[in-house]
């Protein structure tokens, strides 16, 4: 199960030390913590191999915050859209 703090690990991950200072939670915007396109496109995929789907391109380009992304994941997920 993708939650909240998954994805906030995952972006910490990927910021390294600058991730000290932060404060992460579902309202957190990608583009407001300093993550290149391509550093959220690699999170995108990190989940969708965790959880075994494949997100419509369309929807997960609209994600904005760490909460979009768990919704739209969820929702997915209960609509059975494999990998």
């Amino acid at each position: 199960m993708i939650t909240v703090a998954t994805v906030c690990s995952l972006i910490e991950k990927k910021l390294g030390s600058k991730a000290a200072g932060l404060t992460l939670d579902e309202n957190t915007a990608f583009d407001s913590v300093g993550l290149s396109s391509l550093q959220i496109a690699d999170i995108v995929y990190t989940i969708e191999d965790d959880a075994e789907i494949e997100l419509d391109p369309s929807q997960a380009a609209n994600v904005k915050t760490v909460g979009d992304l768990v919704k739209l994941v969820g929702t997915t997920k209960s609509a059975g859209t494999p990998a």
